[in-house]
C-alpha cells in the first residue's frame, strides 16, 4: 500500500474513533451511531467501510489498552489497533504498511500482554488482560476473567449459521464454491461455523431457506430441551424468531410453535424468515391452552455477547443487571402459568452474570413449588448449578448463554 494512502486512513480512523469514545459509556445503541458516521461519508466504498469499521470495534474491544496510547501518543494507538484488528481482505493492507516493525500476533491474550509490554517498552502492570472487562463485572462471573472465556470475549466471534435441509450438501457445497472453509459442530450436526466476512446473507442456501445465521450458543438453548415431534409450544420472547424456528423443525408438521414478543417489527421478520424456511407450522400470537414447553428466552444484559457488542461492557451498569433480573423474574413467572401439567418451561438468558441467571433461577423454584429443575436433555460440556447450565464463551467458541429447564409437576 502507498504509505500516503496508509497514513491517509490512520488519519481518517483516529478522527472517527475521537468522534465515538464520548458516547461509548452512555450510548447503548452505539453501533447505529458508528453505521451513520461511516454512511456520512460518501467518498466511502464498502471496502472502506468495512475497515473502519473493524478499526472502530478493535478499539472498543481493547479500550482500557488503547485510551493510554491516545493520549500519549496517537501513532502508537493506531499501530496497536491495527495489531489487534483481524487479519482479513478489508484489513490486511493497512496492518501491513503500519506494522512494518511490528511481529506476528501471537494467539492468547497473555501473550499478546507480554509483546505490549516489550515493544511499548511499558511498565510490568500494563495491558493487564484482566482490564479489558469491568471489574465490578468479576463477581457476576469469575470465569470469565480467566482463560479460554475471557480470550474467547476478546476475539472476533465466528460466523455460526445452523443448516434448516435434510442434506447438508444443499447449503456446504456452496459455501465451499465462495470459498468460505465450513466446521462443523460434531455434537450439533445443523450447527457449522463460517470466516465472520462471509456474507450469508447473500447466499443461494439463505435466499432458499436452507440456513440461517444463528449463533452456536442460541442453538444450544433449544438442543438442551426435551422437545417431541407433535408438542405445542410457546416461544415468549421470541424477538426475530431464531430459536423460534429451530423449535418449529424439532417438533415437526405435527407440532406447532406459537410466537409472541413486544416488539412487532421482531414478529414481522419472524414471519418472512419461517415462509422462507418453508415452515407452515409457527403463528405469529399465544393461543389460550396450556403449552407442552414455554421458552423464555428473556431480555438481558447481554454479558454474553460482549464480544460482538463490545461497547456494551462499558456502557452496563451494576444497578442495570438488578433491573433486568427483576423484569426476568417477572416474565418468568407471568409464562409459568401458561405450562401443562408434566410440561416444560425454559429459561435463558445472553447473561454471564450470576444475578440474571442462577439468582432468577433460584428465586422462581423458590416462590414456585409446582416446578423442580431438571437436567439438559443432552450434556454439551456446561456447568450446570443444580437450577441451570452456563455455556460459557470458551468452550465452544460461542456467545456466552444460561439455560435452565423447568417441570411443572
Amino acid at each position: 500500500m502507498n504509505p500516503r494512502i496508509a497514513a491517509n486512513q490512520q488519519r481518517t480512523f483516529l478522527a472517527q474513533l475521537a468522534q465515538v469514545l464520548p458516547h461509548v459509556e452512555r450510548d447503548s445503541g452505539l453501533p447505529r451511531r458508528i453505521k451513520e458516521l461511516l454512511a456520512r461519508n460518501r467518498a466511502f466504498g464498502s471496502r472502506d467501510r468495512r475497515l473502519y469499521r473493524e478499526l472502530l470495534y478493535t478499539a472498543l474491544r481493547y479500550l482500557p489498552w488503547v485510551r493510554p496510547l491516545l493520549d500519549s501518543g496517537e501513532l502508537h494507538a493506531a499501530q496497536l489497533v491495527a495489531w489487534l484488528a483481524p487479519e482479513m481482505k478489508d484489513t490486511a493492507a493497512y496492518r501491513a504498511a503500519l506494522l512494518t516493525d511490528w511481529p506476528a500476533v501471537p494467539p492468547t491474550l497473555a501473550e499478546k500482554a507480554a509483546a505490549l509490554r516489550q515493544l511499548l517498552a511499558a511498565p510490568e502492570d500494563a495491558f493487564a488482560p484482566t482490564a479489558l472487562l469491568p471489574a465490578w463485572f468479576h463477581d457476576h462471573c469469575p470465569a470469565a476473567f480467566a482463560p479460554p472465556h475471557l480470550d474467547a470475549l476478546l476475539a472476533r466471534a465466528p460466523l455460526w449459521v445452523r443448516l434448516q435441509v435434510n442434506d447438508p450438501a444443499l447449503a456446504l457445497d456452496e459455501f465451499s464454491r465462495r470459498g468460505w472453509p465450513a466446521r462443523g459442530f460434531a455434537a450439533l450436526p445443523e450447527a457449522w461455523a463460517l470466516p465472520p466476512n462471509a456474507e450469508v446473507a447473500g447466499s443461494d442456501a439463505y435466499r432458499r431457506g436452507f440456513v440461517e445465521i444463528q449463533d452456536l450458543g442460541s442453538q444450544l438453548v433449544v438442543a438442551h430441551t426435551s422437545v417431541a415431534a407433535g408438542q405445542v409450544w410457546l416461544d415468549a420472547c421470541a424477538g426475530a424468531g431464531g430459536k423460534t424456528l429451530q423449535l418449529a423443525r424439532a417438533l415437526g408438521d405435527s407440532g406447532r410453535v406459537d410466537a409472541t414478543d413486544i416488539r412487532p417489527a421482531m414478529l414481522e421478520e419472524l414471519r418472512e424468515r419461517a415462509a422462507r424456511a418453508r415452515l407452515g407450522n409457527v403463528r405469529l400470537g399465544r393461543g389460550t391452552e396450556l403449552y407442552d414447553g414455554v421458552l423464555v428466552d428473556a431480555p438481558c444484559s447481554g454479558s454474553g455477547t460482549w464480544r460482538r457488542l463490545p461497547h456494551m461492557k462499558w456502557y452496563t451498569r451494576p444497578e442495570m443487571i438488578a433491573e433486568f433480573a427483576a423484569t426476568q423474574l417477572a416474565i418468568l413467572t407471568e409464562n409459568a402459568a401458561r405450562v401443562r401439567p408434566g410440561g416444560l418451561l425454559v429459561y435463558a438468558t445472553c447473561s454471564l452474570s450470576r444475578v440474571e441467571n442462577q439468582g432468577v433461577a433460584s428465586r422462581f423454584l423458590t416462590a414456585q413449588p409446582a416446578f423442580v429443575a431438571e437436567r439438559p436433555a443432552r450434556d454439551f460440556g456446561g456447568e450446570f448449578d443444580g437450577a441451570g447450565t452456563t455455556l460459557l464463551p470458551g468452550t465452544h467458541d460461542s456467545d456466552g448463554f444460561y439455560v435452565a429447564l423447568f417441570r411443572r409437576s
